[in-house]
């Protein structure tokens, strides 16, 4: 009897220590790297759309080549780390840490010279940018061999060659909710007399439309969402959410905080519209004052 308890007590202890085992290594597996000093990080978004060579095409959402150049040279020689969205979920969610001071680099509408002025300077600084594209524009370049610079888009294939760089991450600006084309819609909002469930199915169709062409034609899988001129409804990040995107981008001017273990913190990042004309010096300091 007493050999007995001897051994079932034997037992326990082991199987104590296997738990205890256990339990150490599995906290271990998912440590997180502690963040020095906070416990976020402050994030600038600069938004890019259209890159071109003629003075007389810039404009408001149209910069200079030199002008980009003297940006990027900016970001760097200031110490600034450029980072993309899935950097970003990968911090949130511990897998990973950050730089002390970084910045993200957005294009636009998907615009030709993105790739063929933009990329070249953004590969020789080993920088990355996100480049959010709209598929029914898309679509329409895909049919025709149009390649002007100072006016055409990517094609589907361009797209993938883009993702398949490590500049470039590609993200979902909806399927044709860029241009009103007379529907009394402005980017995500709501038409005055839509229902919400009606808004909350169109919604839903165009973007799950998008996810489904970027992954089948250009093997993509986008994580974000960038609103077409900002615009949006109250319902819209609620479904955004449920349709699994860790992150939206907005149009509003201000510094964003990116939060370790608060996956809200990556929606409705603000973001900085970078104008020609605009000394870079002046530009950047101005803003990266409020960081």
């Amino acid at each position: 009897m007493i050999i007995h308890i001897r051994k079932i007590h034997v037992l326990a202890v082991i199987v104590t220590v296997l738990c205890v085992s256990f339990f150490f290594a599995l906290k271990a597996e998912k440590k997180i790297t502690p963040v020095s000093g906070a416990e976020g990080k402050d994030l600038p978004v600069i938004m890019y759309h259209h890159v071109t060579e003629n003075k007389k095409r810039a404009g408001k959402y149209v910069i200079l080549k030199d002008e980009l150049e003297r940006d990027l040279d900016y970001i760097r020689d200031n110490g600034y780390t450029t980072v993309t969205v899935g950097d970003l979920i990968e911090y949130v969610d511990g897998k990973k840490d950050l730089p002390e001071k970084i910045i993200m680099i957005t294009f636009d509408d998907g615009f030709e010279s993105v790739r063929e002025l933009a990329w070249p300077l953004l590969k020789e600084r080993k920088m990355k940018a996100v480049l959010s594209v709209v598929g029914s524009i898309t679509e329409t370049y895909a049919e025709n061999a149009d390649r002007n610079i100072n006016y055409a888009y990517l094609n589907w294939d361009d797209i993938r060659e883009l993702s398949e760089s490590e500049e470039f991450e590609i993200q979902n600006h909806t399927y044709d909710m860029h241009s009103t084309n007379n529907s009394g819609r402005k980017g995500l909002s709501r038409k005055s007399g839509e229902s919400p469930i009606d808004y909350e199915n169109f919604l839903k169709e165009d973007l799950s439309r998008m996810q489904n062409l970027l992954k089948k034609l250009s093997g993509v899988s986008a994580t974000a969402v960038a609103y077409p001129y900002g615009s949006y409804s109250k319902e819209t990040l609620r479904i955004v959410k449920e349709l699994g995107f860790r992150s939206s981008f907005l149009c509003e001017e201000r510094i964003n905080r990116i939060t370790r273990g608060n996956a809200d913190s990556l929606f409705d990042l603000g973001r900085y519209n970078r104008p020609s004309g605009r000394n870079t010096e002046d530009f950047f300091e101005k803003l990266l004052k409020r960081a």
